[in-house]
């Protein structure tokens, strides 16, 4: 019996930063979508909870964030075929992916990927962006045994909820925060009518709860009508947004539309901190828009980071009393 080598595997690597591993990478869903749909033969190796064979195959694909990397140098050292290595790590450091993977890939892979598979780009790929995400098929979700995941809408450590399905409106961040690795300064965005028919097609599944991955979902050119035809799914979200965007008119349609929970970057209650790191918002921001996020009827969730430049034992009792004034549900 002849055994057919795939044309490429895809690898979940295991994060060791966090305590969980919630859900799947909707870059490695949409990789596998754009090369399937391309006729190649794809598959997934989820290597998250076990440390499996990977199953033979022309090229390997490795997406990264810095606590994967060594994982997946490791790996790419034991395959015989190709290896392919992209985002966030290897787009902000390619240098440090050099010798370890046969091509890097900095930016959206979907179409470099095809690319390098055609035998038509080597080495190290700068990614031109990907203006029409209507051109993408949807995330190929039937290419895991487990797309959706229980513990997403109640959050990490909170507890089991409803099945969840992660998706994207836009891709990319207009604004500098220091400390941000999106390397994209602008937003792409699909259309309404594109967003809508892959929720349609999670909840045939009979999945009704999403969690939009966008840096910022309120930022979507046609947020207003996008809000408007979600309501008409009856559906519950999660998205995130910054709190200078923030109106008692967005947190109504964010509250009609479904939103059950919304995300803000708060990083610190400081000031001079929050202008030192470049994040164009004010202590005053957050607190507002959690209250206008409440009086909605909407969860809210404050990010925090530490470490920043600028962090003192007197910035961490400021975040201390924010949180006791401004209540979140989470954090």
């Amino acid at each position: 019996m002849v055994i057919q080598m795939l044309d490429l595997v895809l690898v979940q690597l295991p994060n060791p930063a966090l305590t969980s591993q919630m859900y799947h990478s909707l870059g490695i869903l949409y990789l596998a979508s754009v090369v399937e749909q391309a006729g190649y033969d794809v598959e997934i190796a989820d290597l998250r909870h076990n440390d499996t064979a990977l199953p033979d195959a022309r090229f390997y694909g490795f997406s990264c964030t810095t606590p994967e990397i060594n994982y997946a140098k490791k790996l790419a050292k034991q395959v015989k075929g190709k290896t392919i290595v992209g985002g966030a790590h290897p787009s902000l450091l390619p240098n440090d992916c050099k010798g370890y993977f046969d091509y890097i890939v900095r930016g959206e892979g979907e179409q470099v990927l095809l690319l390098i598979m055609k035998g038509f780009t080597e080495g190290t790929c700068l990614a031109p962006r990907i203006k029409d995400l209507n051109a993408i098929p949807y995330p190929a979700r039937h290419k895991v045994s487990n797309p959706y995941n229980d513990q997403i809408f109640e959050g990490d450590r909170y507890g089991r909820g409803a099945l969840t399905a992660t998706m994207i409106a836009t891709r990319g961040c207009p604004y500098l925060c220091s400390f941000c690795g999106n390397i994209y300064r602008s937003i792409t965005s699909r259309s309404v009518s594109n967003i809508i028919g892959e929720m349609k097609q999670v909840i045939n599944d009979g999945v009704t709860h999403f969690k939009f991955m966008d840096d910022c979902f309120t930022l979507h050119p046609q947020f207003e009508q996008l809000c408007r035809a979600i309501d008409k799914l009856n559906i519950k979200y999660i998205a995130h947004t910054r709190s200078d965007l923030m109106t008692s008119e967005k947190a109504e349609l964010l509250a009609s539309s479904g939103c059950w929970q919304s995300g803000l970057g708060v990083e610190s209650a400081d000031d001079k901190v929050l202008k030192l790191n470049n994040k164009k918002e004010t202590v005053e921001d957050h607190l507002r828009a959690i209250k206008m996020l409440k009086e909605a009827g909407i969860r809210t969730k404050p990010y925090w980071m530490t470490g920043l430049p600028g962090e003192t034992d007197k910035t961490i009792e400021l975040n201390k009393e924010f949180m006791i004034a401004s209540q979140p549900d989470k954090w």
